[in-house]
């Protein structure tokens, strides 16, 4: 088991018993405080999450741990007074830095993903010449919710603090950690964090590139929306080949860093690349429109990954003709308008009565990435992304049980990101025909990349 940080804080009590549920067994020290497993697993979640929970009564409810049922805003409040401390909440790690005793041998590692693969489709044959067999480097109908307002998200790597004690998920307050991928290395929770601080970065990364205080993701990592939607540019051509550009860098970036690419050989990582290119384009699309105008307009604009602005249901604004531009590429570009107009429907307006959180937003990403691509994937990669599908369900679930009471709320939840992948499969399906149209009417300018992406 790792050990609890605690950054060495001194004149924590000496006794056994939780300082905040007032559990006589499981205290220990955690956060500059002592508490039980449950207690400090709830405040490290509630921290690094920066979730703001609300007490339904006088804020003065009983925290006591035989009680079923227990206010987490009156829980925080008493694990603070507890005296635990934000910045004992220990920081994210780098995924590449694995203790040896956790690491498996590679040949471990390629048996385990070819048993997993037979285990799952019996009938299929492993191909002897899995990329597998080459020396790796690494270790192994729409249901509208509210959902909690969080303007700023953080997910960092959790401490050893174990789950909340609920009969539903765990049956003794003794649970072990949660179960870590062998082939990934990370368990549910750490894999969730791992999306969520890819999506911070490239929203730091576009401001950097795209607005005028890209200062700020410097020195604050934000991770928010860096765009403004009072005065946004208008979109136009010319804008649309540089902000696709950029994208294609950050599916790159993000390619290298997942766990398991380097599992993968050329061909696949090929593939895999082409499914993150899609979703940093069209769903970073999406969730930038949606934070931008957060309610139905009248009159809808489309925002795009770069700050600039389109009008919807006709061209009014942007598309603007450019010196570079002749006159009747314009007229084809209706083209693309009428994909936009589906896609807005489709996909943003979904996401805006879901009222879909970052968390949410980071898994449905990663959820689209290994399974929009599913049909092309060797089995080597199809067992990867059960890896990744089985920890993002697994850290959501996490995730839902500390912000719902109701098992149906979370069911609710679950089900409606689950029928969100269908409909951006079909989008996905559309914006690739969309594309490929383009090129040959000449829409806008496509580079190289985007080119040789549409023909694998």
């Amino acid at each position: 088991m790792k050990t609890e940080r605690t950054s060495g804080y001194s004149g924590i009590p000496t006794t056994s018993k939780c300082l905040v549920c007032e559990h006589p067994d499981g205290g220990s020290a955690h956060f500059g405080s002592t508490s039980c497993l449950a207690c400090a697993a709830f405040f490290r979640r509630t921290v690094s999450l920066n979730i703001h929970f609300m007490c339904k009564k006088d804020k003065m409810c009983i925290i006591f741990h035989e009680l079923r049922m227990i206010c987490r805003a009156c829980r925080f409040d008493k694990c603070v007074k507890a005296g635990m401390r934000r910045e004992c909440v220990q920081k994210r790690r780098s995924n590449k830095k694995v203790p040896k005793k956790h690491m498996l041998r590679e040949a471990e590692i390629k048996m385990e993903i070819v048993d997993d693969f037979k285990y799952e489709c019996p009938g299929d044959q492993t191909d002897d010449n899995s990329p597998l067999s080459v020396e790796k480097k690494s270790p192994p109908e729409f249901v509208p919710l509210d959902s909690p307002g969080m303007t700023e998200f953080k997910y960092d790597i959790p401490s050893t603090s174990t789950s909340i004690p609920q009969p539903e998920r765990t049956p003794s307050r003794q649970s072990n950690e949660p179960e870590t991928s062998k082939i990934l290395n990370m368990n549910g929770e750490e894999v969730l964090r791992y999306y969520v601080d890819q999506l911070k970065s490239s929203m730091d990364r576009r401001r950097m590139i795209f607005t005028d205080d890209a200062l700020l993701a410097v020195v604050e990592e934000r991770g928010d929306m860096p765009f403004d939607a009072t005065e946004p540019p208008p979109h136009s051509l010319k804008r649309q080949y540089e902000s696709q550009r950029f994208d294609n860098l950050l599916a790159f970036d993000f390619c290298k860093s997942c766990p398991g690419f380097d599992l993968m050989d050329r061909e696949e990582r090929a593939i895999f690349y082409r499914a993150c290119s899609l979703a940093y384009c069209l769903l970073d699309i999406a969730w930038i429109t949606v934070q931008a105008y957060p309610e139905e307009r009248h009159e809808p604009f489309m925002m795009y990954t770069d700050g600039s602005v389109c009008s919807i249901n006709d061209m009014s604004y942007g598309w603007e003709d450019e010196e570079e531009i002749a006159a009747h590429e314009k007229k084809n570009s209706r083209l693309f308008l009428g994909f936009i107009q589906r896609f807005h429907d489709a996909i943003c307006t979904p996401m805006r009565k879901l009222k879909m959180t970052p968390v949410e937003f980071a898994a449905l990403k990663a959820l689209c990435i290994w399974k929009l691509g599913y049909c092309e994937f060797t089995n080597s990669m199809r067992t990867i992304g059960k890896e990744h599908q089985n920890a993002l369900f697994s850290g959501l679930r996490v995730y839902y049980e500390d912000l719902y009471e109701s098992q149906e709320e979370i069911g609710a939840r679950f089900g409606n990101l689950i029928l969100l992948l269908g409909t951006v499969f079909e989008m996905n399906c559309l914006i690739m025909e969309t594309y490929k149209s383009a090129e040959v009417f000449r829409l806008f300018k496509l580079d190289e990349l985007s080119k040789s992406l549409l023909t694998l």
